[in-house]
């Protein structure tokens, strides 16, 4: 594929149609014709992926500012080579071993999740950890041999996506540096650790989850002669698994949990910490019962009457900001195209739009769905603006992330 712009790089996508065939009549779901769109040569702009890798990687909800959270630019922008083909720099070669796994494991994440949302346009993507602990607090697990460990072959997969229809996805994502045959061997863990979470049968398999996947990266140094390889696969399980669903969930219930998170996450990362909580509801204890309608509103709204002082207030893209915006110096020059960057402008912000509905009253249930249908109805027309020296993630009326690169401070 031609690469026209100087912040693209080239890769090479691989999808195992195969492995949807291997699945058991209980986990089988149809090949997604989407992803089959994906595969063969393509590109990535870096700071577009790095703009997913920063969102995440970083906890729901974290005591630090928003913009720190697009740290990968700082951290990885100059480890990729000036190439055609994404591929990193020949010094890390002699980079220490855990440096290389944990840059393997953040592009496994950045690379991996980039081509995904391409494909299936997720409107919510959460930590799937964090994830299985909401669903627990809302009683929505039937039965399980305690919560799965935060490692190991049995960890819960790294992520819960919510398709556009609605669906659950589980996605392990898997990098290394090394031989294809350690890259398979990353993968098969991830046979076990898509499966964490089961339904009780085939029927609520078929109506809840949309797909179970597995996405591993193999990244080159510049001296190979092809560019960074992500596969995709469906694997099958090779194992009984420790957490079962109900049978019964209504499907708006099991994505739930993501779209109240991803929401808070956004909010929180705008600076609105307190907000974030309170829409999360992530400080009450897991025997606790759920808040429901106007008294979790009247919590929100107090948090954000506390919030609000502090937040810088701007519009852009046809919408009116509150949040944060930090120019920050790269580690080190840039040149491209002929002119050198030396910094870079970062965005995190929440629309007003978004707040506005927070200030409302609220219906009596404890879906945030309904509690907040304006903000529900836009998380899945997400736009993404990848050219030249700026990349976006915009959610018309919910969010903002953006990096700009920038040769003087003041531009």
């Amino acid at each position: 594929m031609p690469i026209s712009n100087p912040l693209s790089r080239a890769i090479e996508v691989e999808i195992d149609r195969s492995s949807w065939r291997l699945q058991p009549s209980q986990f089988r779901h149809p090949f997604p014709t989407v992803l089959a769109r994906q595969a063969g040569p393509s590109s990535v702009h870096l700071l577009l992926m790095l703009l997913r890798l920063g969102e995440l990687t970083t906890p729901v909800l974290t005591p630090q500012s928003g913009v720190a959270r697009l740290w990968p630019l700082l951290r990885y922008l100059h480890a990729i080579a000036d190439t055609p083909g994404l591929r990193l720099r020949s010094k890390w070669k002699d980079v220490d071993a855990h440096q290389k796994a944990i840059a393997s494991d953040d592009f496994g994440v950045g690379l991996g999740m980039t081509v995904l949302d391409q494909a299936f346009g997720y409107s919510a993507c959460v930590d799937g950890r964090e994830y299985l602990y909401r669903l627990a607090q809302l009683g929505l697990v039937a039965g399980h041999n305690g919560m799965p460990p935060k490692v190991g072959t049995m960890k819960m997969a790294d992520f819960a996506a919510i398709d556009s229809g609605g669906k659950v996805h589980l996605i392990e994502c898997k990098g290394t540096q090394h031989s294809a045959t350690a890259l398979m061997g990353a993968m098969a863990d991830g046979q076990l650790q898509k499966q964490s979470l089961v339904c009780s049968s085939r029927g609520a398999e078929k109506r809840l989850i949309g797909q179970r996947l597995v996405v591993g990266t193999r990244l080159f140094l510049e001296t190979a002669h092809r560019p960074t390889q992500v596969l995709i696969q469906d694997p099958a399980p090779v194992d009984d698994t420790p957490v079962m669903l109900e049978s019964r969930i209504p499907l708006a219930r099991l994505a739930e949990p993501a779209m109240r998170l991803d929401v808070a996450r956004a909010i929180g990362a705008a600076g609105a910490e307190r907000t974030a909580v309170a829409i999360a509801q992530s400080d009450r204890p897991p025997d606790a019962l759920a808040l429901e309608g106007p008294q979790q509103r009247q919590r929100a709204q107090a948090a954000f009457a506390e919030d609000e002082a502090g937040l810088e207030s701007f519009g852009d893209y046809g919408d009116s900001w509150l949040g944060e915006r930090v120019i920050a110096p790269l580690l080190e020059p840039l040149d491209l195209g002929g002119e050198t960057y030396r910094y870079a402008r970062l965005v995190k912000a929440v629309s007003k739009q978004l707040l506005a509905e927070i200030r409302e009253a609220g219906e009596a249930t404890v879906l945030f769905q309904q509690q907040y249908p304006r903000t529900a109805g836009l998380m899945a027309r997400t736009q993404t603006i990848a050219d030249g020296l700026r990349a976006a993630i915009i959610r018309p009326g919910i969010s903002l992330t953006e990096i700009v690169l920038l040769r003087r401070r003041n531009e």
